[in-house]
């Protein structure tokens, strides 16, 4: 399976079983002795690129009131920021993207409702927003922790895809973003729901 990953990391999801089976050094049909179809095997990649490795402390994390939001983003985003920065997760997140839309569609779903959704939350709390009157009001805040939230998984793209330097020190650029964030997202959600 490690081999598999590497592999579509390398060649996409456009790549054939048949070019895979000889990267394994083995058979087509030995390959399809164990997946059924391509789907099954690009499914068991999923599971072990996107889903093995999510650490369920994350949503520990964001919701432990004994910290500072700012302390819980900063320690989730340092930790998840390890997680999404190497090369086999970037590449497969974009190939997935470019020509598996459920995959990234499934994992984007389940960061919502895991991890924006309690950020939101817990931002609305801490720092005394309104709630959000509508379905409108709710995804915009959920917009502007996106910005935040990708702007980290944007560090991976800019070194696995873009093949640009990256910051040396990732966790003070994590502490910078979620400084920037909190100082300037409460006061634009509380302004606009306020004038509302």
């Amino acid at each position: 399976m490690q081999r598999a990953v590497a592999f579509f990391a390398s060649h996409g999801f456009a790549a054939s079983t048949r070019d895979l089976a000889k990267e394994l050094d083995i058979t087509q049909p030995l390959l399809y002795r164990y997946f059924p179809n391509k789907e099954a095997l690009i499914d068991r990649v999923y599971e072990e690129v996107f889903i093995r490795r999510w650490n369920p402390e994350w949503e520990e994390w964001l919701a432990d009131r004994s910290l500072t939001l700012k302390e819980r983003l900063c320690r989730y985003l340092k930790d998840y920021g390890r997680f999404v920065l190497r090369s086999e997760w970037v590449r497969i997140f974009i190939y997935a993207g470019l020509s598996r839309g459920g995959i990234n569609q499934k994992y984007l779903a389940r960061l919502r409702e895991r991890h924006f959704m309690v950020i939101a939350s817990e931002l609305r709390r801490e720092y005394g927003i309104p709630e959000p009157r509508d379905e409108s009001e709710l995804e915009d805040e959920l917009d502007l922790i996106w910005a935040m939230h990708s702007s980290v998984f944007y560090i991976g793209v800019r070194k696995w895809i873009y093949e640009l330097p990256t910051p040396k020190n990732l966790d003070r650029v994590i502490d910078l973003r979620v400084e920037a964030f909190l100082r300037g997202v409460p006061a634009v959600l509380s302004e606009e729901r306020r004038a509302r």
